[in-house]
């Protein structure tokens, strides 16, 4: 007399739906890793505020109420973004953030120093930083 199998074969997954249900895996952990982020900045913020003119590499890590002066939203950090300076646009990176007097700034690197700007200017630690208003509007 032959057993029947206790157990039946497994059945596959397609692989479009694997990638779907992986993808929305990797999503759901990286949003708890920013939400874990941002409950560590706020708590730190209440010890140890971050000083006027300080870089921070996230926007958590800043005080709340900050206002940004510009129309379109704020860039993320690696962004390139156009930045007027003394009348000449120049293209910048976005390196961090960083606040004053209750507004939002960029700290940023530019790419192509202007010929106007002088040495003394680039040296200043506040030389980097710009505000939602420097921004050169979108064409």
């Amino acid at each position: 007399m032959k057993n029947a199998p206790a157990t039946r074969p497994a059945r596959r997954i397609p692989a479009a739906r694997l990638a779907r249900l992986r993808a929305a895996n990797a999503a759901k952990r990286q949003a708890r890793e920013d939400a874990w982020q941002a409950r560590q900045d706020a708590a730190e913020q209440l010890t140890n505020p971050v000083p006027e003119f300080e870089a921070a590499p996230r926007l958590t890590m800043l005080p709340g109420g900050l206002h940004w002066s510009a129309q379109q939203p704020v860039p993320a950090v690696g962004a390139t973004v156009t930045v007027n300076r003394d009348g000449h646009q120049e293209r910048a990176e976005v390196k961090g953030y960083t606040h004053a007097a209750g507004f939002l700034g960029l700290v940023t690197e530019t790419t192509h120093h202007a010929r106007t700007a002088s040495r003394r200017k680039r040296s200043s630690p506040r030389a980097g930083v710009v505000f939602g208003s420097q921004l050169a509007l979108a064409a």
